[in-house]
């Protein structure tokens, strides 16, 4: 299996699409903060402040697990078709190995993206902003450990849709509904039934949305600011990771290729 992890690392690093990923990131990242310093100019304009521009992340932590989702998509999605998987196979190396270096090298090509697109962010906000309101940088890096693992397991889960359906606007339904419209089901229902409640108030779009979780322009509440909200969100991360590599494992052990 180390074998077939150092070969993907000179693979995706041999290639363009994860540079251009994060090329195209930090630039957005460069732009957006860009824009708000040149508004800022405007005596009526009160966004040109460091707390509107992190209050974008800290506000939607689920962006890290969805971004994580792209880059495994990015890496991976063409696997099937190009015939890379087929190859892999052929040289002896079993689909449960596969999978599982999948999701180590899309781990850890996230974790990179990450740093290098969260300091150009970080650092054009400093330089370019007024440092005032409410949230602060440490709220913004408080978000990622606490999201660190709950983004794992998103992108996890989006390399078992991509891999365990043909198609890849599937696989992205799929990996939807599991993340988004699934949670907002069990909150529904478990309004009537106080079991699926308490499921449902582990699912992270449930308690990010209705913890009390509260960030913008005048106050900076979050989901993780407290002992028991971290470790509600690391406890669930954790459980979501176990989750979708059992599930991965399970569905793509004699899937035909």
């Amino acid at each position: 299996m180390m074998n077939y992890i150092k070969s993907e690392f000179y693979r995706i690093f041999h290639g363009r699409e994860i540079y251009r990923f994060i090329i195209i990131l930090a630039l957005l990242a460069f732009s957006f903060n860009a824009v708000l310093a040149w508004f800022r100019r405007m005596d009526d304009f009160p966004y040109g402040i460091t707390s509107y521009s992190y209050s974008n992340l800290v506000a939607s932590p689920l962006i890290f697990g969805l971004m994580g989702t792209v880059v495994g998509m990015i890496l991976y999605e063409g696997n099937r078709r190009n015939g890379n998987l087929k190859n892999t196979v052929a040289f002896g190396i079993s689909r449960t190995k596969i999978f599982i270096s999948e999701c180590i090298m899309t781990t850890i090509i996230s974790l990179i993206s990450m740093v290098i697109i969260l300091a150009v962010y970080i650092g054009s906000a400093v330089m370019l902003l007024e440092q005032a309101g409410p949230v602060e940088l440490n709220d913004l890096l408080t978000e990622v450990p606490a999201v660190f693992l709950i983004a794992v397991a998103c992108l996890i889960s989006g390399i078992v849709c991509i891999e365990a359906f043909g198609k890849s606007s599937t696989g992205i339904i799929i990996w939807a509904a599991i993340w988004f419209i699934l949670p907002k089901v069990f909150f529904y229902l478990g309004l009537r039934v106080d079991v699926l409640y308490d499921i449902a108030m582990w699912m992270p779009s449930n308690f990010f949305g209705t913890s009390g979780m509260s960030v913008n322009m005048s106050q900076c509440i979050t989901a993780w600011e407290t002992a028991g909200g971290m470790a509600r969100c690391l406890i669930s991360g954790a459980a979501g990771v176990v989750a979708f590599l059992a599930a991965g494992i399970l569905l793509l052990r004699k899937r035909e290729l």
